[in-house]
């Protein structure tokens, strides 16, 4: 029995090591485009379903789906509605680990193997290499299985795990909490999944109470969505909340229809695993079909369950969350989503100062304080994040992208340092009773113009990562450095015709230095937007 044991465990961690290699080499080979089709994903229900289903299809799991969802959500980028719709299609994506491992395909994984490490070793760092790593974790996989099946065959010794087997078939209930709970346990259901295949391929396990355990991890796979929403948004937790009821509710509808149900599935194969295999792929498809055109009911029914009203986020980052850690390529473009939300606070903060000088409005330069203490802990968020991103995950622009990244955060957070300096020049002026002249107050607003223009624009290059605007905004700091010449040259001779304040001047001169840096910095940002794309250089 102990040598049962062994082969069984060591068989399932091949199996569940193999999976993971071939779902983070899907991940770095099209990870990036993954993230582009969530983000542009409609309110359309059914555009919904697709995205769930190869997103989950590529993650190779639902429960990771899941949890990226409640992230997304929980950071605004998708309503409750389209998560919904994501989660359904992700209830179908999953389907594939179950046929993927049911296929027999005896001792031909060997060369699979083979020829998946040769591509892995020979090109590294290329995407024929990801292609191979795919291919070899697809070959771990079928060994994992054969090494598991093989040492589950011994079982057939126990009678005492032939009775609990038999439970199961006679007893559906009891099936389906062993399957619930057993899936919850271990986080996994597409290992729930394999190990009842194994046991089908076997012989130790009868069709009945096969898919009475898969039904019941349909519901343990919903166990990790829960504890991910905890502490979450409102719209997080409601969708956690639904997976469960879907899944407990479209099981319960199956269960007094298994004898119909399992004769149909009998009928799809003469191969028990693949019998296995396509009941799992019948009740989600069955299911998310049922509930494509209830969607907006899935809603009522999750506000009702969770009530509440969503609060305000405050300084506290918007978009970042463990859940995206799992998906590089998505933890990227979050972190790239925070940094523009800091883009937005600080360019505000410059806005204020200038109506905080031009107007002399006090309440004005006093938000700016409170804005850059929100900007501080937001960069220690973002930095954190970054540096916990797993790099060696990420295709060879995203590489590029979280390299810039980390560069761009300290820029975002000087300009707001240097918004900080701007006030305390003001307040400078506003406490002695001085003002600038009509002339010196006109050049000033123009240079904030210019550096908010600026800004703005290195912003919005980088959120496109567009080269034109990435380029145009190099061109506009060379501008921003001449008018500053200009505009201290203009002061000087107000100086020596006695048309200015000299106190006053020298603040002003120091606010021109303080927007011509900001200028620096937004300028750095479009540089490193080139950078991400370098063949546009």
């Amino acid at each position: 029995m102990v040598g049962v044991l062994f082969s069984a465990a060591g068989g399932l961690a091949v199996f569940l090591f193999g999976l993971r290699i071939m779902s983070d080499a899907l991940k770095r080979a099209v990870g990036d485009r993954m993230r582009v089709i969530v983000e542009r994903l409609t309110g359309k229900a059914y555009r919904g379903v697709l995205v769930g289903m190869v997103t989950s299809a590529t993650l190779q799991s639902s429960t990771m789906t899941m949890v990226l969802l409640i992230g997304m959500i929980n950071a605004g980028i998708l309503t409750l509605a389209q998560g919904i719709g994501v989660m359904l299609g992700a209830e179908i994506g999953t389907t594939l680990t179950a046929q993927i491992i049911a296929f027999k395909i005896g001792i031909y994984y060997m060369p699979v193997l083979a020829v998946g490490y040769i591509l892995a070793e020979t090109f590294r760092g290329r995407k024929v290499g990801d292609v191979g790593r795919i291919v070899l974790g697809l070959g771990l996989v079928f060994l994992g299985m054969g090494i598991f099946t093989g040492g589950l065959v011994g079982l057939a010794q126990s009678p005492t795990i032939l009775r609990v087997l038999q439970a199961c078939g006679d007893n559906v209930l009891l099936g389906v909490l062993v399957g619930a709970g057993v899936t919850a346990a271990i986080h996994s259901s597409a290992a729930m999944t394999a190990l009842v295949i194994g046991l089908g391929s076997s012989g130790l396990i009868s069709l009945p109470a096969a898919i009475a355990i898969v039904l019941g991890a349909n519901i343990g796979t919903t166990v990790t969505a829960q504890i991910a929403s905890i502490g979450t948004s409102l719209s997080s937790r409601r969708l956690a909340v639904t997976q469960l009821v879907v899944n407990v509710v479209g099981v319960g509808v199956f269960l007094p229809f298994l004898p119909w149900f399992t004769r149909l599935v009998q009928m799809t194969s003469s191969s028990l695993p693949r019998q296995i295999a396509n009941a799992h792929s019948i009740f989600n498809v069955a299911v998310t079909l049922a509930l494509i055109p209830c969607v907006g009911g899935l809603v009522w029914v999750a506000r009702m369950l969770v009530r509440g009203r969503e609060e305000g986020t405050g300084g506290r980052a918007q978009f970042l969350g463990e859940q995206f850690l799992a998906t590089p390529a998505f933890a990227v473009r979050q972190a790239q989503r925070e940094l523009l939300r800091m883009g937005g606070m600080t360019a505000a903060m410059i806005r204020a100062c200038k109506e905080g000088i031009l107007k002399r409005d006090s309440t004005e330069i006093a938000s700016v304080g409170e804005v850059e203490e929100a900007v501080d802990g937001l960069k220690d968020s973002v930095d954190e994040f970054l540096d916990r991103i797993d790099g060696s995950a990420l295709s060879g622009k995203d590489e590029r992208r979280l390299h810039v990244l980390r560069h761009i955060v300290a820029d975002v957070e000087r300009v707001g340092d240097q918004a900080v300096n701007i006030t305390v020049r003001a307040e400078k002026l506003m406490a002695k009773g001085r003002s600038l002249s009509a002339v010196a107050a006109g050049e000033l607003g123009d240079m904030f113009d210019r550096a908010i223009e600026l800004y703005q624009l290195s912003l919005a290059a980088l959120d496109t990562e567009n080269i034109g605007e990435a380029k145009r905004a190099l061109d506009l700091e060379k501008h921003l450095d001449e008018l500053e010449t200009r505009y201290k040259s203009h002061h000087v001779e107000r100086l020596e015709s006695d048309e200015c304040d000299p106190e006053a001047g020298i603040l002003f001169v120091e606010i021109l230095h303080n927007l011509e840096r900001i200028g620096d910095h937004a300028a750095n940002i479009a540089g490193d937007v080139l950078v991400i794309h370098p063949a546009a250089d």
